[in-house]
């Protein structure tokens, strides 16, 4: 243990060990944060069988987690990468690069779990682009009137007002969750203060809690 202790401790092994606690910080998160939404979910609106229900919650839960995990440890590693080839220094767009391809490995393929977190993500990017309360240049704008309608709206319960859902093409998804990866990566490095507060905690656990520990303990069952 003391021989461990040493090596986990060591600077030099910090980096890569960074990694591995990203990667399991990854994993847990994941599972924290699907378990109960895919519970909730199941139990209020889903009619299948006990047993397709369990099986639906964990495969759901380990998907979201599994994940993350490799997106973490994509992202991390990626970093990494780039800082060695660079002599050591890190560069602004190395988050946006990392993110980027990240999220086109990871979260490209368009399933129902990958569209969750990429629209989670595009709506906290979106968000931080916004104007901040404190700067003092914004100017009240009178909204547009709108135009007559030419055609009545059809009643809510009708056929015509509750169209079949069309998913997105697979390209301009998995361009939308890579420029959603690498914008929040970026945002969160260089401008986190813009970051919504429960995405800055969640990232700040994922990302920046990851860099530090000071046992065995610490490195792979606690976080802190």
């Amino acid at each position: 243990m003391s021989a461990i202790q040493q090596f986990i401790l060591n600077p030099a092994n910090q980096e890569l060990l960074a990694v591995l606690k990203g990667a399991r910080n990854g994993l847990v998160y994941g599972v924290k944060i699907r378990f109960p939404h895919a519970l909730v979910m199941t139990l209020l609106f889903s009619d299948k069988p006990w047993p397709a229900k369990i099986r639906g919650i964990f495969t759901a839960t380990r998907t979201h987690a599994l994940n993350l995990c490799k997106f973490v440890t994509i992202y991390k590693t990626l970093l990494l990468l780039q800082k060695k080839l660079n002599g050591g220094k890190e560069r602004d767009l190395d988050t946006f690069f990392a993110g980027g391809l990240g999220g086109w490995l990871i979260f490209g393929e368009r399933t129902p779990i990958n569209e969750q977190i990429v629209l989670y993500v595009m709506s906290r990017v979106l968000l931080s682009l916004l104007p901040r309360l404190y700067t003092n240049s914004s100017v009240h704008q009178p909204s547009t009137p709108i135009s007559p309608l030419k055609h009545p709206l059809p009643s809510l319960t009708s056929p015509q007002a509750n169209p079949k859902p069309i998913p997105p093409s697979q390209l301009p998804f998995a361009i939308v969750s890579a420029l959603s990866w690498a914008g929040v990566m970026y945002m969160f490095r260089h401008r986190g203060e813009r970051i919504q507060p429960g995405m800055g905690n969640s990232m700040r656990y994922l990302y920046h809690d990851s860099e530090a520990w000071t046992s065995l303990k610490t490195l792979l069952w606690h976080n802190k």
